[in-house]
């Protein structure tokens, strides 16, 4: 375990644009999430994006735009600034990460993704980011192994725990993380202002269009895509488990 963990403090601190191209270690994505190689990012630094910002940091977006997204100045806009600047690389990266979501445990939800992505890639950005946060949900209930009888707030609490001090593990609350201030409370009747962050309640009962620019659009999208991934590593890994059971019986 000592050798994993300084291993790891190893890798968090290889940036790519600093020390070169490197190969991404065979155990790494036992460790880290594999979109991270390469950004000198720590998971304390992610994390605080993810919660900050609403911005996943698990499996998506690439590690470039991450590497920008640690640099960039800390208000919100200039995170948005880095994801506008990206869109492109940022779609594409999410094509891939739907391509991989094949198990059958996963349902119906990659063909909703998609859908999505379709519709971005025709340039109806808002319809995708609107189809995006209403697929979502259910995704996210299954990530975050929360009952829906528990609603909101079960799914926020389980969102908003702080990370494992486990630095040898790939920490799945970090794709938890940008969960809790999609739902941050919003009661536009009582004359709250909308959010900063992207907002789910702002959207589906308000539907502000200038809250839904085009930074908080790929934020939606990512939103769908980064747990639809992680529920298919989640799926991959009982799969694995229900094999072994098989082969014991």
């Amino acid at each position: 375990m000592a050798e994993l963990h300084a291993a790891a403090l190893i890798w968090d601190a290889y940036d790519e644009r600093k020390d070169g191209p490197a190969h991404m270690p065979f155990f790494y994505t036992a460790l880290r999430y594999e979109n991270w190689w390469g950004t000198g990012a720590t998971a304390e630094q992610l994390h605080h994006l993810a919660i900050t910002h609403g911005i996943p940091v698990a499996w998506t977006p690439p590690a470039r735009v991450l590497r920008d997204l640690v640099d960039a100045g800390s208000s919100h806009a200039a995170k948005l600034s880095v994801l506008e600047a990206a869109e492109d690389e940022i779609r594409a990266h999410c094509h891939t990460l739907l391509d991989e979501c094949t198990s059958s445990w996963a349902e119906t939800g990659p063909e909703v993704g998609r859908h999505v992505l379709a519709a971005r890639d025709d340039g109806h950005r808002q319809a995708a980011a609107c189809l995006a946060l209403a697929a979502a949900e259910d995704v996210m209930f299954a990530v975050a192994k929360v009952d829906r009888s528990q609603k909101y707030e079960g799914l926020t609490a389980a969102a908003g725990r702080p990370l494992r001090k486990r630095p040898w593990m790939v920490d799945t609350q970090l794709a938890l993380a940008p969960i809790e201030p999609l739902f941050t409370q919003y009661f536009p009747e009582r004359s709250n202002p909308i959010p900063e962050t992207l907002s789910r309640h702002a959207v589906l009962h308000r539907l502000p269009l200038e809250h839904l620019n085009t930074g908080h659009s790929i934020v939606a999208i990512m939103l769908l895509v980064s747990p639809m991934r992680q529920a298919q590593q989640d799926a991959f890994e009982a799969e694995m488990d229900a094999a072994q059971y098989d082969e014991e019986d």
